[in-house]
């Protein structure tokens, strides 16, 4: 027999990645003010919940088998994650917070392919209920658009409700050993303070989580999962990786224009600076962008909504006045608007004193003292080897494609002679992964680099294959990988 949650519990269900939902969390935690925050993600993560006050979103937490570094996974934040708000809030009002979902161990020891896959769409499902083809725009005008933050976790609850009751049949088993998971560290929370506790997680999850059913049902589903070792840390993430189109399941299709919702929020002007920050990008182009023309979209975007029924612009009305004022019917300024705002180009920071490895924290050192940073926007970088800092640079750019980290990719139509190189630079996210499993080969990316390219050299069964590995020793300057 399950039996109620005690009422000292507040669930919050929310989209991940959601502004709105993210400015419901954030007045909730201030009118409910708990003792303790429960947030979806692997308890494994715990520890380094420390960091927060060290990274500036988006961030993604990274954990990975300590036996086998290439098995890993990420957990992307960005600033208007409800989790990452939830997490902001307790840190800043000395509340314990904790990750409360499936131990990473579980999730590590399942195929790639199977992670993050949902066995139903319920914005989707709710969309079209509604009459709307769009699971975003309907997103945007129920939830985004709304001001009772208390009227809106409880709508959300009742509507998840509804579809669980629907389609429990097709509720995946994933789901409900995350389910299980979830019910059986809220239990624990529940017998280590008296106090309120605040739980927030994915609105699908709300209705398991209404009761409690016996804690050896739960444990039962629970018998027998993977246990591995697991070591972690926190990465740079980038709004391209949140995008929909990254692959990772819970993203969005539009994380820089929700980031603007957010930043706008309070001030309630998000459109009108949307359009001026988009004449700011066409114009850095060289492309004819007036203040007059931003004002005149706004206008076209206020009508669009209004002749729709909308409570106000979304980004479909944006977009549409967008290009019909600012870029003259062109779907080439568009897409540029579309890639710097829509989806955005922030490259999140993590602090030094975050845990990393000993290979990731030279890389960090040498970056650095080479002034060459990281960024998610490809950039060309034109080096003469005849100066020490752009010899050291390529040096640094070809161990890095020995460790299978191709941050660079040589330019060989714009290489002059033998003292010139080009070079395209683009930072991705998931480097981390590549270098947590190269650090078994040495501490600094000098020492890795050397290692792999004399196993390689060691290991070869053609002099093809030997005189490769040899080849590309000189060409990163490593003496010990040619004795």
């Amino acid at each position: 027999m399950a039996r109620d949650l005690p009422g000292r519990v507040t669930l919050l269900g929310i989209r991940h990645h959601g502004p709105g939902s993210a400015r419901m969390v954030e007045a909730t935690l201030r009118r409910t003010a708990p003792r303790l925050v429960l947030v979806e993600g692997p308890p494994e993560g715990d520890a380094l919940l420390a960091h927060v006050p060290d990274l500036t979103p988006p961030v993604a937490l990274l954990l990975h088998d300590e036996a086998e570094p290439a098995s890993a996974a990420f957990w992307p934040f960005a600033a208007f994650s409800p989790e990452w708000r939830a997490v902001v809030w307790a840190h800043a009002n000395g509340v314990p917070v904790r990750f409360f979902d499936l131990a990473a161990a579980a999730t590590l020891a399942e195929e790639p392919g199977g992670r993050g896959r949902a066995s139903l769409d319920p914005l989707g499902t709710l969309a079209e209920a509604a009459g709307f083809d769009d699971p975003e725009r309907w997103w945007e005008d129920v939830v985004e658009h709304h001001t009772d933050p208390a009227d809106l976790a409880e709508a959300v609850a009742e509507a998840m409700t509804a579809l669980r009751e629907e389609f429990a049949d097709e509720v995946d088993d994933r789901t409900l050993l995350r389910e299980a998971a979830m019910r059986q560290n809220l239990r624990r929370a529940l017998k280590d303070t008296d106090g309120p506790i605040a739980v927030v997680c994915g609105a699908w999850h709300v209705p398991a989580l209404r009761a409690l059913p016996p804690a050896s049902a739960d444990a039962a589903l629970l018998r027998g999962l993977p246990r591995r070792k697991v070591s972690g840390t926190w990465v740079p993430w980038s709004h391209g990786k949140l995008a929909t189109a990254s692959g990772y399941g819970a993203g969005v299709a539009s994380p820089g224009w929700y980031e603007h919702l957010w930043e706008c929020a309070e001030r309630g002007d998000a459109v009108a600076r949307w359009f001026s920050r988009a004449c700011a990008v066409l114009r850095a182009e060289d492309l004819p962008a007036s203040t007059a023309s931003a004002v005149e979209a706004v206008r076209l975007a206020d009508a669009l909504a209004a002749l729709r029924g909308r409570p106000s612009p979304g980004l479909s009305e944006v977009l549409e006045a967008a290009r019909a004022v600012l870029c003259d019917g062109g779907q080439a300024p568009l897409d540029l608007v579309h890639d710097r705002l829509v989806v955005g180009e922030r490259l999140g920071e993590v602090g030094a004193d975050v845990p990393t490895s000993p290979l990731a924290a030279d890389l960090a050192r040498l970056t650095r003292r080479l002034r060459l940073p990281p960024s998610a926007t490809p950039r060309q970088v034109r080096l003469d080897l005849r100066k020490d800092t752009d010899r050291e640079r390529s040096r640094l750019l070809r161990r890095l494609e020995v460790l299978d980290v191709p941050w660079g990719t040589p330019d060989t139509t714009r290489t002059i002679g033998t003292f010139a190189e080009a070079w395209q630079l683009h930072w991705r996210p998931e480097f981390a992964v590549a270098l947590a499993s190269a650090a078994r080969h040495g501490t600094t990316v000098e020492a890795a680099a050397g290692r792999v390219l004399e196993l390689r050299a060691a290991g070869a069964t053609r002099v093809v294959d030997a005189a490769g590995a040899l080849g590309r020793a000189v060409g990163c300057e490593i003496p010990s990988a040619l004795a």
